[in-house]
């Protein structure tokens, strides 16, 4: 089974490998439990838990290259492997933080660095590379590449406006006031109420 992935706005096959399978891909990213033992009490007190960081981990191979499907050489598979390292880096050496796109969710990203180690496992003469590549999405939550503006005119005091969200977590809304009219605006609220579950 083949995937295809998108690192910073650039998918794998034009980094010069191939994702082959996706080898972790968690329902959700383990847990921060907070509980603490109570002197004379059964069990712990549980005061709940957080999500940890989002680890993805790829089986990858470099693909061919040439025209006529020919197998890289060893050194064209090394620039292959220089060209990959140089994207995943900035230019101080250390790992960026990229946009991580799915085939099979196109329209959600996640934000994604390197993480860990990456060995190269090179076969058939140097000239066929092999490798795990790991990336961890620090914030474990996918991004919308969609955005939903809602423009309303005010015309009476006081007006609510509801505004749903898409996703499954909560997220703030940015608001932007712009006075159309000649009379300045004085003595506005703005209330954000979350309906509590």
């Amino acid at each position: 089974m083949t995937s295809s992935i998108t690192l910073g706005g650039i998918r794998d096959v034009d980094l010069g490998f191939r994702v082959l399978e996706e080898t972790k891909d968690p329902l959700l990213p383990s847990t921060r439990d907070m509980n603490v033992e109570i002197a004379g009490k059964h069990g712990q007190y549980d005061f709940g838990a957080d999500l940890t960081e989002r680890v993805f981990s790829f089986s990858c191979a470099f693909v061919a290259d040439g025209t006529n499907y020919d197998l890289p050489s060893a050194a064209g598979l090394q620039q292959r492997v220089r060209a990959l390292a140089r994207h995943l880096t900035d230019a101080n050496g250390r790992p960026r933080t990229l946009e991580l796109r799915r085939a099979f969710e196109p329209d959600k990203f996640y934000l994604v660095r390197y993480a860990g180690s990456a060995s190269l496992e090179r076969l058939i003469y140097n000239s066929i590379g092999m490798f795990e590549l790991e990336l961890v999405a620090f914030d474990p939550f996918a991004y919308s590449v969609q955005e939903h503006i809602t423009e309303q005119v005010l015309t009476t005091s006081p007006t609510t406006l509801i505004i749903q969200s898409g996703g499954n977590i909560r997220s703030k809304a940015v608001i932007i006031l712009t006075n159309n009219g000649l009379n300045t605006l004085s003595d506005f609220r703005i209330t954000n109420e979350y309906q509590i579950e």
